[in-house]
C-alpha cells in the first residue's frame, strides 16, 4: 500500500513539474512577415497542478506567401519563430528535467479589422531535453486562414496553451499576456468581399433635406458615392444627394447623407457604391415645402427687403420678383441669387419699388412650378405690439410675452423701465428665449431680477429692425401660484401664496374684473409668510383670484384665472 501511495505521489509530482516546465513564459505572439517586428512581452501561466512561473518571450511572425497586397480568397499561412525561448524552471521535482519530445503548443490568433474571428495554431510535439534554468525550445506553431474581406486585416496573439505528457498523463498549461498586445501584423486585402456589402439607414423615414445616418459591413477600401433611386432601385440620381460624409474603415461603412430639400414624398432606395461593391437600403422621404420670409413685410415704396428662402434645390439661381394683386410678375423688381448647398437662399437687396406690389416671390430659374411667395404691404409700417401674461408678477418671477409686427426672423432684447417708460435698464430683467417668426410674431419669456422692488413698471422690447414697444407690468412683493390657471365652474383650485406677514390671516377670493366674488377661503400664513389653501370657484364670470391680509387689506396679490 505504501508503495502504491509513493508511486502515485511521484506521478503527481512529475505531472506538476512537467506542467510547470511547459508553462514558463509560453505565450506566442505574432510579428509581421515581410518586415517582421520582434514582439517582446511578459506572460502569466496557470495549470491545475501547480503555479508555473511567469516568463518573458520574444517572437517573430512569418506570413506565407509574403505579399504587399493580398486578394480576397487568398489562403495565408502563419508561423511564429522563437527569438527568445521561455526558460525551464530552476527546480523540476521528481524528473529533474523536461523530457525530450514531451511538449507541444496549441493556441489561437485573433483577427481584427475588416475580417474578424480567429484561427488555430499548433506545433508538433518536438522539443529537446531541457535542464532546470535552460531554454525550453518548443516547436514553431503554424496555422492558416482564408482572407474573406477587403480592407486591413490585423493579426493579434490570443490564448495559448502547452500540452505536456508526463507519466502517461497530458497536462494543459494556459498562458496569457500580462498586458494587452497590439496588432502584430496587418495585411492589406483587395478585391470584392466574400460577404456582400450591407447597408442600413437610421432613421428609415426622414424629411427631405435632413440628415440620415448610414452604416454597413463588408465594404472594400475606397471613397463611397451615394445616389437616390426609386422604390425599385432604378432611376438612380446622384444630384438628389446634397451632402455625403461616408467613410470606410476596416470594411465598415459609416457616416451621414443629406438629400436635397426638394425630394417629393415617397418611398425610395439609397444606393452606396465603393469600387465594384454596392448596396441599397429602403427609405421613406417626406417632402418639405419651400419657404420664404420677408424682413420687413410692410413699408412704403422704396423699402429695402431681405428675402430668405429654404428648401430649394442647391447651387442654382433663384429669382425674386414683386407680384401684383392679379398675380403678374413685375419684371422691373427682379433680383436674383444662388442657393447654398443646403438649399437656402438669402437675397438682401430686394427693393419694393412699385406701389402695385402685393407680394414677393422666389422661384428656381424660370420654373414657375417652384414659385413660393409671401405678402408684402405697401404703406406705413404697422407699429410693433407687445403684451405680457400675467401682467402682475414678483421679483424673480417670469412672465410670457407676445406681440406682432416685429422684424421677421429677427431677435429682441428686453429692458425694465419706470412707469412712464423712462430709465430703462437691461440689468433689471433677463430674457430667453425671445423669438420672432417669419410673420413678425414675437413670443418668449422674461424674468424680473430678484432685487426689483414692488411697483408699477413698463416692460420694453426692441428688435434689430428698429421696432420697440412697451407694456405695463406690476411687480408685487406678494405673489400667488395656482395648480391650474383655468377650469369649469365649481372647480377646486389650490392657491399658494408667498411674501405675506408672518402668521397673518389671509382671505382668498375670486375676482370678477376689479371686484371680489363671494367665493372665499381663509388661511394662516406660516412664519415665513407662505400659505396654501384650496378654494372652490363657482362664479362663471371669474377672471382671477386675490389674496389679502385681513388686518392689512392693502397687502395683497392677484393672479389670473379663467372659467371655461
Amino acid at each position: 500500500m505504501s508503495r502504491i501511495r509513493r508511486i502515485a505521489s511521484r506521478r503527481l509530482a512529475a505531472i506538476a513539474a512537467a506542467a510547470t516546465v511547459a508553462g514558463t513564459g509560453a505565450l506566442v505572439a505574432i510579428a509581421p512577415s515581410a518586415q517582421a517586428d520582434t514582439v517582446d512581452y511578459a506572460t502569466h501561466c496557470t495549470n491545475p497542478y501547480s503555479n508555473p512561473p511567469d516568463g518573458n518571450v520574444k517572437i517573430d511572425l512569418v506570413v506565407t506567401p509574403a505579399k504587399s497586397t493580398y486578394q480576397v480568397g487568398d489562403v495565408v499561412s502563419v508561423e511564429w519563430q522563437w527569438k527568445l525561448y521561455p526558460k525551464a524552471p530552476t527546480s523540476i521535482p521528481v524528473v529533474g528535467k523536461v523530457p525530450k519530445d514531451s511538449t507541444y503548443p496549441v493556441g489561437t490568433v485573433k483577427l481584427t479589422g475588416a475580417q474578424t474571428g480567429n484561427f488555430a495554431i499548433q506545433g508538433p510535439q518536438i522539443n529537446p531535453e531541457a535542464l532546470p534554468g535552460q531554454d525550453l525550445i518548443l516547436s514553431n506553431p503554424v496555422g492558416s486562414f482564408t482572407l474573406t474581406q477587403a480592407g486591413q486585416v490585423g493579426l493579434t496573439p490570443d490564448i495559448y496553451s502547452t500540452f505536456t505528457t508526463a507519466l502517461g498523463q497530458k497536462v494543459e498549461t494556459k498562458c496569457s499576456p500580462v498586458n494587452p498586445i497590439a496588432v502584430s501584423r496587418t495585411l492589406t486585402v483587395d478585391g470584392p468581399s466574400t460577404g456582400a456589402p450591407t447597408l442600413s439607414a437610421n432613421p428609415g423615414e426622414f424629411n427631405a433635406g435632413s440628415q440620415v445616418a448610414l452604416s454597413g459591413a463588408n465594404w472594400a477600401a475606397g471613397t463611397p458615392s451615394v445616389e437616390l433611386c426609386d422604390a425599385n432601385g432604378a432611376a438612380c440620381n446622384a444630384n438628389s444627394i446634397a451632402a455625403n460624409s461616408l467613410v470606410v474603415a476596416n470594411g465598415a461603412l459609416s457616416g451621414n447623407v443629406n438629400t436635397v430639400a426638394t425630394v417629393p414624398t415617397g418611398n425610395y432606395k439609397l444606393k452606396v457604391k465603393v469600387g465594384a461593391g454596392e448596396a441599397l437600403t429602403p427609405v421613406k422621404i417626406n417632402a418639405v415645402a419651400r419657404t420664404i420670409s420677408l424682413s420687413p413685410n410692410r413699408g412704403p415704396v422704396g423699402t429695402g427687403v431681405t428675402i430668405t428662402g429654404k428648401n430649394f434645390n442647391p447651387n442654382i439661381y433663384i429669382l425674386a420678383y414683386g407680384r401684383d394683386a392679379a398675380g403678374n410678375l413685375l419684371d422691373d423688381t427682379l433680383v436674383y441669387g444662388q442657393s447654398a448647398a443646403d438649399g437656402s437662399i438669402v437675397i438682401p437687396d430686394f427693393v419694393a419699388s412699385m406701389a402695385s406690389i402685393t407680394s414677393i416671390v422666389l422661384m428656381e430659374g424660370t420654373d414657375e412650378t417652384t414659385m413660393v411667395g409671401a405678402p408684402f404691404t405697401i404703406g406705413a409700417a404697422l407699429p410693433a405690439t407687445l403684451s405680457a401674461s400675467p401682467a402682475s408678477t414678483h421679483a424673480g418671477g417670469t412672465v410670457a410675452v407676445s406681440g406682432n409686427n416685429w422684424t421677421p426672423n429677427g431677435s429682441a432684447t428686453a429692458s425694465l423701465c419706470a412707469a412712464d417708460g423712462s430709465a430703462c435698464s437691461t440689468a433689471r430683467i433677463s430674457s430667453g428665449p425671445l423669438t420672432i417668426a417669419a410673420d413678425g410674431a414675437l413670443a418668449g419669456n422674461v424674468t424680473i431680477a430678484g432685487n426689483v422692488g414692488e411697483g408699477t413698471y413698463k416692460l420694453k422690447l426692441s428688435d434689430g429692425g428698429g421696432n420697440s414697444a412697451l407694456t405695463a407690468i406690476t411687480v408685487q412683493r406678494r405673489w400667488l401660484e395656482l395648480n391650474k390657471t383655468s377650469g369649469s365652474p365649481c372647480t377646486f383650485v389650490l392657491v399658494t401664496g408667498h411674501g405675506y406677514g408672518s402668521l397673518a390671516w389671509v382671505n382668498v377670493n375670486g375676482l370678477a374684473g376689479d371686484s371680489k366674488t363671494s367665493d372665499w377661503a381663509g388661511a394662516w400664513a406660516n412664519a415665513n409668510g407662505d400659505f396654501s389653501i384650496w378654494i372652490l370657484i363657482t362664479k362663471s364670470n371669474t377672471t382671477g383670484i386675490i389674496a389679502s391680509e385681513t388686518f392689512h387689506s392693502d397687502r395683497l396679490a392677484t393672479t389670473p384665472f379663467k372659467v371655461t
